[in-house]
């Protein structure tokens, strides 16, 4: 039997259809790269947008146009009504342990609903690398009461996965060649506080692990890593950790996080990333930002605007304001597109003038860079604030002294002064950032 496997969506997602391949392909099924080659599909669908939405649906029409199709993902959970045309199985997030009888119901074409909230240990569940990157879920789910989230109607509540599971996880993927490590999850910052632990303990273990890799955090909520913060720096202070924080703010203003249901303020944000810049000298700050959200007014964006030209993130994930269903805020009275969409453009020329004067640090500038992946830029690699360089030629797993030559809005161009030394369990040198 031959299944086909589409995934959208976040690390989160990336890592459970790496496990629905894993559990189907020790059961004797075979993956297929093309639709038309398979007896089942698999659809494992993200909407944490509109737009997103709207191309789910189109992707399981056409999906299921090829055969019985298996709609997976966070959108069979929080909108399955829109996926049920074209899919008689639907699979939630926290369910994915049961893809095989959910498989086996599509192909002989019965009906069948995993929907429901289990705490299923997904560190545990075996599967192979993406490449060289491994991605271990330390937790799903989250404590916030965001109220445009339509994401936490999907994954539900916190459950922090064991550290016993995740180390092991983390090890297998090393032993398989990995080089790099994503630990990821709805809220980082949240782990371990329903098992007596937290962020800062499990990265202490995590870089403890014997080898030359390196760790990429994932996101984490302003609050959840305000209450570790002390911990937390110092732990990333390890060589192995990429000095990367992604910490939505959302907002500038204490009017719009009220209304969003976000427990920080403004300045609490702006002070937390100072505290960040003072640790490391060189470390990449990733945050989002919602325009027009309900209620916001002409001050409330200028507001908005100030803390991006104070705080100079690396990277803004810039998102128009749309309702999602079933959340709170789709109920408030919504500003008009057209000034949500000037806003948005507004917003968009302060963060790409950001961007460039971000990267102009680095002009002249030498990194130890370590080379993980192949991307449409040619060969990539990462400097130990997980800037993505790009360089001409170079040996993927192996660390390399770079002298940066150039940027572009989202990557650095890099020249290679010297070859270090290759990653992983197999350590030819020992490198340091």
């Amino acid at each position: 039997m031959r299944f086909y496997l589409e995934t959208h969506g976040c690390a989160m997602n990336r890592s459970d259809s790496q496990i629905i391949e894993s559990i189907l392909r020790r059961a004797g099924w075979d993956k297929v790269q093309e639709p038309e080659e398979a007896d089942v599909l698999i659809l494992n669908t993200c909407n944490v947008k509109t737009p997103t939405e709207q191309r789910m649906v189109h992707r399981a029409k056409v999906l299921s146009s090829y055969g019985p199709l298996v709609a997976a993902g966070c959108m069979a959970v929080s909108q399955p009504e829109l996926l049920r045309p074209y899919s008689k199985v639907l699979v939630g997030p926290r369910a994915i342990n049961n893809i095989l009888e959910a498989v086996k119901l599509a192909y002989n074409g019965k009906k069948g609903e995993f929907l429901e909230n289990e705490a299923v240990d997904k560190a545990a569940l075996d599967r192979e690398p993406q490449g060289l990157i491994g991605i271990v879920p330390i937790a799903e789910g989250c404590l916030g009461s965001c109220t445009y989230c339509i994401t936490r109607i999907a994954r539900g509540k916190l459950t922090s996965f064991p550290s016993e599971s995740i180390l092991k996880r983390v090890r297998s993927f090393l032993e398989k060649g990995a080089i790099e490590i994503w630990l990821t999850g709805e809220d980082t910052g949240v782990y371990g506080l329903d098992l007596g632990t937290n962020l800062p303990s499990l990265l202490r273990e995590v870089s403890s692990i014997e080898g030359e890799f390196r760790i990429r955090v994932g996101m984490m909520t302003p609050d959840s890593a305000l209450k570790i913060k002390d911990d937390l720096l110092k732990a990333f202070k390890h060589d192995k950790i990429y000095k990367f924080f992604h910490i939505p703010v959302q907002s500038g203003s204490d009017h719009i996080l009220k209304l969003m249901g976000r427990r920080y303020t403004a300045k609490q944000f702006i002070d937390l990333i100072g505290d960040i810049r003072r640790n490391f000298e060189w470390v990449s700050v990733s945050t989002d930002i919602i325009v027009g959200f309900p209620g916001e007014t002409d001050e409330d964006f200028e507001l908005t605007l100030k803390l991006l030209e104070i705080v100079e993130p690396d990277i803004v994930n810039l998102s128009k304001f749309g309702p999602r269903p079933k959340t709170p805020a789709a109920l408030f009275k919504q500003l008009p597109r057209d000034l949500i969409k000037r806003r948005s453009k507004e917003a968009m020329k302060i963060i790409e003038e950001i961007k460039e004067r971000r990267n102009s640090r680095y002009l002249g500038k030498e990194f130890i860079v370590l080379v993980s992946e192949k991307t449409e830029k040619g060969i990539q690699g990462r400097t130990s604030c997980y800037k993505p360089v790009a360089l001409r030629k170079a040996e993927l797993g192996f660390f390399y002294r770079v002298e940066i030559v150039d940027f572009r809005g989202n990557y650095l161009i890099g020249e290679i002064t010297e070859k270090l030394g290759r990653a992983g369990l197999s350590i030819q040198c020992q490198v340091h950032s």
